[in-house]
């Protein structure tokens, strides 16, 4: 495949909106570029988020409705099924065709989603990492079948405290490789990663949203709420009327996992919602975990800075420092 570098040049520019899950990023995202259309500017926006890829998983994934990205051009949401693959490299290869192409018509790119890997892999790539190893992949999985993936996970909490901070327990895919890059190279990813020389052709404004606590917490609880109460489970009952059943990895995100338990008769609809909560929470821990570890990252606290946030992007679209 040809180095999707050649579609972008030291000229290209980004904003990034990052934070954790219920912290407004996407609205955020909205009203930036509603903003830069009122000074003659378009926008459009991308997303880096693994589970906004897929098709068909709409309410559980919080995605905007046409009438909330208020005619705001929205990219790498619905694009595949889900029981297709996308990987980070991929989101790569598509988000750096992206960013340069609006750069190149003259609009401001704003890229927003709370997958950091996808974000980091945007702008330092990926590093090359040994080749797959069939019989150790497969040693893997036999261990996640007899002892389950919390094992799996705690494993590489052992060897790779940080990458296990990123990769949810449930993710098996991410274990597995996570697991055979250390076994098969003697490094975790966490020091490849920092070995890696970390330059970029994009020049990115990364703002994150810092939100206290509690009313993180708060949102989040509402949120799934109200997930709820819009049809979620209606809409896990028509993935798998549609052939998506839990076994797919796309089923496996947060809240999809836990309401195809709850159809399984493993969970009351009460436990189910508050494995939700709980979850969604733990994961928004994650993500601040690896925000915390970006040095040019620019925090904002979303609730009093929108116009800091909006005044900082402005300047930085116009080349000041």
């Amino acid at each position: 495949m040809p180095c999707p570098c050649i579609f972008i040049s030291t000229m290209h520019k980004a904003i990034i909106i990052s934070g954790p899950t219920a912290s407004g990023k996407s609205r955020l995202a909205i009203e930036l570029a509603l903003e830069f259309r009122k000074h003659g500017r378009d926008a459009e926006i991308i997303s880096a988020d693994s589970a906004q890829v897929y098709r068909h998983l709409d309410i559980g994934t919080d995605k905007l409705s046409p009438a909330e990205r208020q005619s705001i051009p929205h990219h790498l949401i619905d694009i595949i099924n889900p029981d297709q693959h996308f990987d980070a490299a991929m989101f790569r290869t598509l988000a750096l065709k992206e960013v340069a192409r609006i750069n190149l018509e003259g609009k401001v790119a704003i890229l927003v989603g709370g997958t950091g890997f996808w974000v980091w892999a945007l702008l330092y790539g990926l590093f090359s990492g040994p080749g797959r190893s069939d019989e150790l992949r497969e040693e893997l999985r036999m261990l996640s079948r007899e002892k389950g993936n919390d094992y799996l996970h705690q494993l590489l909490s052992e060897l790779d405290p940080e990458s296990a901070g990123r990769i949810h327990p449930h993710d098996l895919n991410r274990l597995v490789r996570a697991l055979e890059v250390r076994k098969l190279t003697g490094k975790s990813m966490t020091e490849h990663f920092k070995e890696q020389q970390r330059e970029t052709s994009i020049n990115a404004l990364h703002i994150a949203l810092n939100v206290e606590r509690p009313l993180l917490h708060q949102r989040i609880n509402e949120r799934v709420d109200q997930m709820m109460a819009q049809g979620f489970l209606d809409e896990v009952k028509r993935l798998r009327e549609m052939g998506y059943g839990p076994g797919l990895e796309s089923q496996k995100i947060i809240g999809y996992r836990q309401l195809h338990q709850h159809l399984d008769g493993e969970l009351t609809i009460e436990e189910a919602v508050h494995e939700v909560k709980k979850q969604t929470r733990h994961y928004a821990r994650r993500q601040l975990v690896w925000l915390r570890g970006q040095k040019e990252v620019k925090w904002k606290d979303p609730a009093r800075g929108k116009a800091s946030v909006i005044s900082e992007a402005t300047k930085f679209m116009e080349g000041a420092k």
